[in-house]
């Protein structure tokens, strides 16, 4: 048996644990995936927690809000695209403490997933663990211009710092300021917790996008956040963060079942996947 985890704040209603276990039933594995929610509980220590869940015989976890940079902290081996990102959502619990970022990898093959052109003038909103692994990714796939909104300025600066060491078209904006001129961008993605079942709201409250732009969630429970619904009702593409969570989701499976020949036959069944999610969280 593969002992998995997710370890995140307000994490019952994640898809992690059914996508993991179908992906492990389907290849002939015995996978037990259990939530570790913290958002009830004051004074977490993640080094307890990684005495606890060893004492568990956890091989491995997936990591969200909040605890992805602090993750970063306790690992020893990092993987290339963590290194890059800094920051982490996979840790597997060996000697090493090895590190990976699916979210970036993931969000890599979401872009190429909904579009076949590199990406323009875009707008992030959210620097956080996930806004850094889809800042970076953008930049892989060779943004002309990237905007960040972030509330944090010493994360802000921090962020932009890192970004403009790979493309020095990467600057910092308010609300307000993108709201005068939303004409002149292309894409606006949400990357903030904002909009979740248990932080409802819109983001971007006050935009109104056209049909030449588009939009994307990274939250998946709803799928359909407001954001997103006025976005589409504007006439504008929607992606939600549904594809990313099967993107990083597959990754992850992978990953801790050390079985990369499974890539290809999983990804040939992708579109059906894809399918059942979409009728399970889209209503």
């Amino acid at each position: 048996m593969i002992k998995l985890g997710l370890l995140g704040n307000n994490i019952s209603r994640s898809e992690m644990p059914n996508l993991i276990t179908k992906l492990g039933i389907e290849f002939g594995f015995d996978i037990k995936y259990e939530l570790f929610d913290q958002a009830s509980k004051t004074n977490f220590n993640f080094k307890k927690f990684l005495s606890q869940i060893k004492e568990k015989n956890i091989f491995g976890i997936n990591v969200t809000y909040p605890f992805k940079e602090l993750a970063l902290e306790h690992s020893i081996k990092l993987s290339e695209e963590t290194k890059l990102v800094k920051s982490t959502n996979l840790i597997l619990i060996n000697e090493y403490m090895t590190a990976h970022n699916t979210d970036f990898t993931g969000f890599l093959n979401t872009y190429k997933f909904n579009f076949n052109k590199e990406p323009l003038k875009l707008v992030i909103l959210g620097g956080g663990g996930v806004g850094k692994s889809v800042c970076f990714a953008l930049l892989k796939l060779g943004v002309k211009e990237l905007y960040i909104i972030e509330n944090d300025n010493i994360k802000l600066e921090k962020l932009i710092e890192d970004l403009k060491k790979q493309n020095e078209q990467v600057y910092s904006i308010k609300l307000g300021e993108l709201i005068e001129n939303q004409h002149e961008f292309d894409g606006f993605l949400n990357c903030s917790e904002q909009g979740h079942i248990n932080t409802p709201g819109n983001p971007f409250d006050g935009l109104k996008l056209n049909s030449k732009q588009w939009s994307f969630d990274v939250v998946y429970t709803p799928a359909m956040t407001t954001f997103l619904k006025n976005s589409e009702n504007s006439g504008a593409k929607i992606i939600t963060g549904i594809d990313l969570f099967l993107f990083q989701g597959i990754e992850s499976f992978i990953i801790f079942t050390e079985q990369e020949k499974l890539r290809k036959k999983i990804m040939s069944n992708y579109n059906n996947i894809r399918e059942y999610y979409f009728k399970k969280l889209i209503t």
